[in-house]
């Protein structure tokens, strides 16, 4: 069954008078890879917990399965310091109520998924940063969500753990068919791994939809044409130009709008 995942007109202000998100309206296509891109406080983070459900719009509407369909992953892996990689991923599927075979099965699926097949018995302190962010992964994805929200989940990662993750996550999409939506600050980022990136501005409104539409293996999609003019629209439409404001770092895939 697809899913329905949307905001419409969405607007979210805070106790104190902040506002997040001002009338942003998206549609979220079943099985789809979309980035949301943006300034800090933006609303990109706010977008994807009013998505999530873990927070009400003030205005417009939030249309969203039930929550059992929805696998989210943080910046912060939070670990459970003293459980094992295993009892991580295992914790959402015994509070659900799951049988122990059926989460033997959907824990060693997800740690097979995300690379650490073998590693279940480590703690979180005998894992580098990229290992603790596959444990964090592989509990969204244990559930079998058949939506997957992101927010920023490698920003602190070193570059190359990065470029490795970005394209482990690009092949558990592809395997699970499941419709992702990614926050992150990169441009780089965000023009190799989405289908489509959606900018939005410091007022929280939505400023450029970018299609890509980029080979399934990316495979040299770096140095492609249409990955580069990718990234120069996105960087246009948050106001900068790409060879002047971030130079050689963007033509290398490392930029980002911060």
């Amino acid at each position: 069954m697809n899913e329905i995942l949307s905001l419409d007109k969405a607007q979210m202000r805070y106790g104190d008078g902040t506002r997040a998100l001002d009338g942003l309206s998206l549609d979220f296509p079943s099985a789809s890879f979309t980035a949301l891109v943006g300034p800090s406080g933006c609303g990109k983070s706010t977008a994807l917990r009013l998505l999530a459900g873990l927070l009400a719009p003030t205005g417009g509407n939030v249309t969203m399965p039930t929550r059992d369909q929805i696998g989210f992953v943080f910046q912060d892996p939070t670990l459970l310091a003293w459980k094992s990689a295993y009892d991580n991923i295992a914790l959402p599927l015994k509070i659900a109520g799951h049988t122990r075979a059926d989460i033997n099965q959907r824990v060693g699926y997800a740690l097979d998924l995300v690379g650490l097949s073998g590693r279940g018995a480590a703690l979180p302190r005998e894992l580098s940063g990229g290992m603790k962010m596959r444990v964090s992964l592989a509990r969204a994805l244990a559930s079998e969500p058949r939506i997957l929200l992101l927010d920023e989940p490698f920003a602190a990662l070193d570059e190359l753990t990065r470029l490795r993750l970005d394209d482990d996550l690009l092949h558990i999409w592809q395997q699970s068919k499941c419709t992702v939506v990614f926050v992150t600050h990169s441009i780089s980022e965000s023009a190799y791994l989405a289908e489509r990136v959606a900018v939005l501005t410091n007022a929280g409104q939505l400023a450029h939809i970018e299609n890509i539409s980029p080979p399934a293996t990316r495979e040299g999609f770096r140095s492609a044409s249409a990955y580069h003019r990718a990234m120069g629209n996105i960087a246009a439409a948050l106001g900068h130009d790409l060879n002047h404001d971030f130079g050689e770092n963007l033509s290398a895939g490392r930029g980002s709008a911060s």
